[in-house]
């Protein structure tokens, strides 16, 4: 006989009602305690952020830093942007999550204490420094790491004649004020522009050299998913334009860019190394400074140090280790540096300052050890060293000198008191060879110390 229950209330007594709760709650218990017996590795810490350097760079650093400190078993599971690193470490099993899903996503992680380090293809934004704020200063060399460099390289399709653009003419494509190619010279074709997602690092570079801060997308502008479907259509569409990082380049119709008073340039490895090309980028690890983490200050040593940066420049970036460059001597620079860039050669070092102040920056901090170590290296033991100092061009040409001067003094002096290297020679030039024109950018760009060796 069919129950009709659609009338009929199912009432339970208050013990029993008790009694299933308690069994779901203990069900609960159980499969929690399942989960984890699944999974009972040891976490030694967390990666949280970029996909710039989540995808493959972060997973090699990690898996060559485990193998440094003695593990073994060294495997890596993968989903989607997931990377998990499982090991053995002294009898134990050991993992180092690593979750790559954009620069912005590191920053919210170390908020929410689900991270121990925030990858980054960007630096850290004034509103993050000051939701972190209650962990200590997120812009000091204790918490900010530089670890290697990128470029954006502009691309376009195959059969555009355009060669060379301008930042200027860079924003205006992006921001419709230049809607077709026959506007620069190419074919009678409506521009498309390419750009990534507001999220994205990358984008956010990109903004910040072409247009001074982020900004929204014209309605015009195709927003892209990531770099494999920029590539994409720009192999396919004759009209597009897009960006991508300088590892990702190969293969593609390269724009040379122009920014400043040097010449237009494809970045290669040198000038991406000194900064020098206008959309260089600078790859971060972010860790808590109000936190001791004896893992986390391991692997931030590792990827400093030599054995770290070989990976760095192994996956496709630029690695922060000082090489020699011989470079053409400007035709119009002053005499005692044409002189210089004749008979010398650049390392790929040059020392900049946080936020255009007279502090050397983060990366300059460490920069000092590297160029201690690199003289000491037999080989360069008999080499003189002489430190330029470059000012930005908005003063008059005598405070522009005392200001290049003072920038050379100042790299001189780190190197004497921290360094023991009284040795080196010192050369102002003012404001000779800005790298940008743009006013925000200027004080940090163009005001520099580059080291030559002869």
């Amino acid at each position: 006989m069919k129950r009709d229950l659609s009338r009929r209330g199912t009432i339970l007594p208050k013990d029993l009602l008790a009694v299933l709760l308690r069994l779901v709650l203990t069900a609960g218990v159980l499969f929690s305690g399942l989960a984890s017996a699944a999974d009972s590795s040891r976490v030694l810490f967390r990666l949280t952020g970029s996909n710039t350097v989540g995808a493959d760079l972060a997973p090699a650093l990690v898996k060559d830093y485990l193998k440094s400190i003695g593990a073994t078993e060294i495997r890596q599971r993968t989903e989607g942007e997931k990377h998990w690193i499982h090991a053995d470490l002294e009898g134990e099993q050991v993992v180092v999550p690593i979750i790559a899903l954009g620069s912005s996503t590191g920053f919210k992680a170390l908020d929410s204490d689900t991270a121990d380090i925030g990858m980054a293809s960007r630096r850290i934004k004034g509103k993050e420094v000051e939701l972190l704020a209650r962990f200590g200063d997120f812009t000091s060399a204790q918490a900010e790491h530089v670890i290697g460099l990128d470029a954006l390289v502009i691309t376009v399709h195959k059969d555009n004649p355009i060669n060379r653009l301008t930042l200027a003419q860079l924003a205006q494509i992006y921001s419709g004020e230049i809607r077709n190619w026959s506007q620069l010279g190419g074919p009678d074709l409506p521009i498309r522009p390419l750009h990534r997602d507001i999220e994205s690092g990358t984008r956010a570079t990109f903004d910040s050299e072409v247009f001074g801060s982020t900004r929204p997308a014209k309605p015009f502008v195709y927003e892209v998913s990531g770099n494999h479907e920029t590539r994409a259509l720009v192999e396919q569409d004759r009209a597009a334009i897009g960006y991508l990082p300088f590892a990702d380049s190969d293969g593609m119709h390269k724009v040379a860019i122009k920014s400043g008073e040097l010449a237009a340039v494809v970045p290669d490895r040198g000038i991406i190394a000194t900064e020098d090309f206008p959309l260089t980028r600078r790859l971060y690890l972010y860790r808590n400074p109000g936190r001791f983490n004896a893992q986390v200050d391991a692997f931030l040593k590792f990827v400093e140090s030599p054995a770290g940066q070989q990976i760095v420049e192994a996956i496709g970036f630029i690695n922060l280790t000082p090489v020699s460059l011989k470079l053409p001597a400007y035709a119009n620079a002053p005499d005692s540096y044409r002189q210089l860039m004749e008979n010398g050669s650049r390392l790929s070092i040059s020392f900049r300052f946080a936020d255009g102040s007279t502090e050397l920056d983060n990366r300059a901090l460490r920069d000092l050890h590297r160029l201690q170590e690199f003289m000491a290296q037999e080989e360069n033991r008999d080499l003189s060293l002489t430190l330029v100092g470059f000012s930005d061009r908005k003063s008059n040409q005598n405070i522009a000198d005392l200001i290049s001067r003072f920038r050379a003094l100042k790299v001189q002096g780190a190197l004497l008191r921290d360094h023991q290297m009284g040795d080196s020679q010192i050369m102002a030039v003012g404001a000779f060879a800005p790298l940008t024109a743009d006013s925000e950018q200027g004080p940090v760009k163009n005001s520099r110390v580059e080291v030559w060796i002869n």
